[in-house]
C-alpha cells in the first residue's frame, strides 16, 4: 500500500514539474486565413498570419520577398499588437493578386520562436490556402428569340449612291476640321514638316539612370521613391527596345511577354532579378543596404548596356573616301611632273 501511494505521489510531483516548465516557456498558435477562397482574375485578396504567444514568447515572420506563390504583393501592413486574455496577438496583412487562371495554393508561412531567456528557437508554419481563379465571362442568360425572316425591299441604287457620296464628303470634311484644330492646338503648322528622329532608347535610359544616381533621395531616406523611379527607366527601355508594353504590367506577367518574344535567357534573368528586388523594397516595405542599392543601380545599367543597339559606321564608305583623295593627290603629282608648277589644291 505504502509502495502504490509513493508511485502516485512520484506521477503527480512530474506531472506539476512539466506544467510548470511549459508555464514557464509560454505558448504560442499561429494561423493564417483569406477574406475569400474564390476570385475572378485581377482581384484582390486580404492575406492575414496571426499569433498568438504569451509575452514571454519572442517570434520572427517570415519574409516573402516580392511574390507569394502564384501571387503577387501589392501592399503590406503592420497594425499594433493586441492584448486579448492574457496573450499577445500579433497580424501581418498582405493584399495580393494574380492574373492568372486555375487553383492555386498559398504556401504556408513559417515563423520562427523562442522563449526570451533561452536562445533556442524553434519554427511553427501555418497551412497551406486553396485559393480559385476564376475568367470574367459574359452572362448566358438573357431572352433567346427566333430570327424573323428577313423582308425584301426594292433598292433604289441611284438614291443609295447619292447618299454615300454625300456621307464620303461630310466624313472627309469631319476629318480635315479635326486635323486643322488638332494641328492649331499642338502648335504644328498644317504641312507635316520633317523632323529629327528619335532617340535610341538606350540613350535615353542611360541618361535616366545617371540623373537618378546623382539624385539625393537616398540621402533623404526616399528609399521606396528612387526604387519606383529605377524601376520605371528600366520599363520605358524595354518597350523601346523589344517593343513590349512593359510599364503597366506586373513583373510576372512582363517575363512572360519576354519568353513568348524570344529574347535571351540571360536578359529575362536579369530582368527578374532586378524588377524582384525593386518589387521587394516597393511592396514589402524592405530597407535595402547600400550594397543592395548599388547592385539595382549597376544591374540596371547592365541590362541597357547589354542589349542595347548600336549602329557601326560603314567601313567601305570610308574607304572609298580615302582611296578618292589618294587618287586626287597622285593626279597632283602628275600633273606638276608636266607643268612644273604646283597644282592648286583646294582648303576646306
Amino acid at each position: 500500500m505504502m509502495r502504490r501511494i509513493t508511485g502516485i505521489a512520484t506521477i503527480v510531483l512530474l506531472l506539476l514539474c512539466i506544467q510548470a516548465g511549459l508555464s514557464q516557456q509560454g505558448s504560442i498558435s499561429v494561423e493564417s486565413k483569406v477574406d475569400r477562397a474564390k476570385i475572378t482574375i485581377g482581384d484582390r485578396i486580404q492575406y492575414s498570419i496571426i499569433i498568438t504567444k504569451d509575452e514571454n514568447i519572442e517570434v520572427e515572420f517570415p519574409e516573402f520577398g516580392a511574390n507569394l506563390g502564384s501571387f503577387e504583393i501589392l501592399d503590406y501592413n503592420d497594425p499594433e499588437p493586441v492584448r486579448q486574455d492574457g496573450k499577445v496577438v500579433l497580424t501581418k496583412e498582405y493584399t495580393i493578386s494574380t492574373f492568372v487562371t486555375g487553383e492555386f495554393e498559398i504556401p504556408p508561412a513559417t515563423i520562427r520562436f523562442g522563449a526570451t531567456d533561452d536562445t533556442t528557437w524553434q519554427e511553427l508554419s501555418t497551412e497551406s490556402i486553396k485559393i480559385v481563379v476564376e475568367s470574367l465571362q459574359p452572362s448566358e442568360e438573357g431572352d433567346i428569340r427566333e430570327i424573323k425572316a428577313p423582308l425584301e425591299l426594292e433598292r433604289d441604287y441611284r438614291k443609295m449612291i447619292r447618299i454615300g457620296a454625300v456621307a464620303l464628303i461630310l466624313i472627309l470634311i469631319a476629318l480635315l476640321t479635326f486635323y486643322f484644330i488638332k494641328r492649331r492646338r499642338e502648335g504644328k503648322s498644317l504641312i507635316p514638316v520633317r523632323q529629327k528622329p528619335p532617340r535610341p532608347p538606350h540613350e535615353i535610359a542611360l541618361e535616366e539612370l545617371d540623373r537618378l544616381t546623382k539624385s539625393d533621395l537616398i540621402e533623404k531616406g526616399e528609399i521606396k521613391l528612387f526604387y519606383i523611379e529605377l524601376s520605371e527607366i528600366i520599363r520605358k527601355y524595354i518597350e523601346g527596345r523589344f517593343y513590349i508594353v512593359a510599364i503597366e504590367m506586373t513583373t510576372y506577367d512582363l517575363l512572360n511577354n519576354m519568353e513568348e518574344a524570344n529574347i535571351d535567357r540571360e536578359v529575362i534573368d536579369m530582368v527578374a532579378e532586378f524588377l524582384h528586388q525593386c518589387d521587394f523594397v516597393k511592396f514589402a516595405k524592405y530597407i535595402p543596404s547600400d550594397e543592395e542599392n548599388q547592385k539595382a543601380v549597376q544591374l540596371a545599367y547592365d541590362i541597357v548596356n547589354t542589349t542595347k543597339i548600336v549602329v557601326q559606321e560603314d567601313e567601305s564608305a570610308e574607304d572609298e573616301k580615302d582611296a578618292g583623295a589618294k587618287e586626287t593627290e597622285a593626279s597632283d603629282d602628275e600633273m606638276e611632273a608636266v607643268t612644273g608648277e604646283p597644282a592648286e589644291k583646294e582648303v576646306e
